[in-house]
Order: structure tokens, then C-alpha cells, then sequence
């Protein structure tokens, strides 16, 4: 199989930390809304645009800097941003699908050197957050939109390989040619998956991309 595509998650993936939301909700003091606001959404209570809006207007009036703030003191996967660079050098294109904020995956992004950002949009208005956020990225929607991403680059599902480490991955682990659960959260997200990587560095997934790094 040729991968000519390689799509990465960010939170768990790319990063160190779980969720750009909860760092934000714990940088902020409004964890206990925040889990209060997770419950309801996956009890079926609220849509996920309401669940989005709801945790963002938790940070109503913040300033985009202490945002900025938190995602600037964010820490990479070991091995992140070589996997980037030695994956171009081998003229495979890069892209990140996420379901956290735009403001966390176009950073990291710009940091490893990632080709095309597909991600939630954190609204702000003259350096202020507004409490809303533009959804382009549902929870469990991910194969959906993963399709926008091979679209911008004429590249084939098939050809195409996904890494993620969360339930939130597992529906795009079905559609694509080859899927990697990196440390996975969970069992049944590693079951998901074709390749199951438990390594601390992310470099250990190129052996199954790129023939040279097979040993």
C-alpha cells in the first residue's frame, strides 16, 4: 500500500496533553462547568454545537493572549516534528483533522510543519474571546470531514493514513487505507485500528509508511 497522505490528530497525537479544552477549562478555574457541560453532552442532552458554545462561553471576556498563553507552553510528542519533515522529504503530504481549537492545531501545525489544518474556530473579537465557536470538526465526525482534507489534496481514502489516539478517531480509523492508534487511550481504540503504536516517540510510525525505515 502507498501512503501519499498522512493526517494527524493533535490532543494525544502530536502533543502531550489530552485536550486543548480541559487545559483550557483548567487554565481558566471552570473545570467543574466543564464536566458538568461533558456529561450532558454525551447523555444526549445537549447537541455538540450547544456543548461547544456552552464550554466557550465559560471563557467569555478572557483575552485571545492568555490563550495563546496555554497553547504556547504546550509540549510536542517526542519525535513530532522529525515525523513532519522526514515524511516531506519523502513527498508525502501532511494534514491535521482535529476536534479542539484552532488556536492550539494551527499553532502546533506551523510548529512541525504541517501542510493543511482542519480544526474547530475559537471566535474573538479585538483580542477578546466571544463564547462561541465555529464547528467544523463534531465529536465522532471525524470521518466525515477527513473527507474535505483528501478532497484539497486529490489523494484517495485508500491512500491515506490516519493517526489518533481517542474514541473520537475510531470512526475515521474505518475509512482510511491505513489507521495507527498512537498510545491509545483506550482498548477499544487500539482494537480500531490497523497498527497499534506504544512507543513515546512518533517516529515509530514510519517503518509502516515508508519502505527505507523498515529494518
Amino acid at each position: 500500500m502507498t501512503i501519499e497522505l498522512v493526517v494527524f490528530d493533535v490532543d494525544g497525537t502530536l502533543t502531550q496533553h489530552n485536550s486543548v479544552w480541559w487545559r483550557l477549562h483548567e487554565h481558566f478555574g471552570t473545570t467543574d462547568m466543564g464536566k458538568i457541560y461533558f456529561d450532558q453532552y454525551f447523555a444526549g442532552e445537549i447537541s455538540y454545537d450547544q456543548w461547544a458554545d456552552l464550554d466557550a462561553g465559560l471563557w467569555r471576556g478572557r483575552t485571545l493572549e492568555d490563550v495563546m498563553n496555554v497553547v504556547n507552553a504546550t509540549k510536542l510528542t517526542p519525535g513530532a516534528e522529525e515525523t513532519v519533515q522526514i515524511l516531506k522529504k519523502y513527498h508525502i503530504k501532511t494534514a491535521i483533522l482535529s476536534g479542539g481549537l484552532d488556536v492550539m492545531a494551527k499553532e502546533i501545525g506551523q510548529r512541525v510543519g504541517i501542510d493543511y489544518v482542519l480544526t474547530n474556530i475559537l471566535l474573538h473579537q479585538n483580542g477578546i474571546i466571544t463564547g462561541k465557536v465555529e464547528n467544523l470538526v463534531a465529536w465522532g465526525g471525524k470521518s466525515k470531514a477527513i473527507l474535505q482534507i483528501v478532497n484539497h489534496f486529490d489523494i484517495p481514502l485508500e491512500k491515506t493514513a490516519y493517526v489518533g489516539d481517542g474514541r473520537n478517531d475510531m470512526t475515521v480509523f474505518e475509512v482510511v487505507g491505513l489507521s495507527f492508534a498512537y498510545n491509545p487511550e483506550h482498548e477499544e481504540v487500539a482494537n480500531a485500528a490497523t497498527i497499534v503504536i506504544r512507543e513515546n516517540n512518533l517516529q515509530a510510525i514510519l517503518p509502516h509508511i515508508i519502505s527505507e525505515f523498515q529494518q
